[in-house]
């Protein structure tokens, strides 16, 4: 993988790979693939600061709307039978 990278970006990623006693190059790819790794949680893992958990526990605890159409269509033999 080639990075284009700014001579602050590069002094940065550096500095911290030195710090962490590694190489450029595997200090690099351990970070780009934590990242990865956090993004792809995020696809299924629900993560919420306090308030937003409060919200999400809320609209949970409200009871089921009634939905006419949904109720008529759950209520005809599946397609799939």
């Amino acid at each position: 993988m080639a990075l284009r990278l700014t001579r602050p970006q590069k002094r940065l990623i550096e500095r911290a790979a030195q710090v962490r006693g590694s190489s450029l190059s595997d200090f690099s790819v351990t970070a780009a693939v934590d990242k990865a790794e956090q993004v792809l949680a995020e696809q299924k893992d629900l993560v919420l600061d306090e308030a937003g958990w409060q919200i999400f526990c809320d609209a949970l605890d409200h009871p089921a709307r009634v939905l006419p159409g949904l109720r008529t269509l759950m209520a005809q033999p599946s397609v799939f039978a």
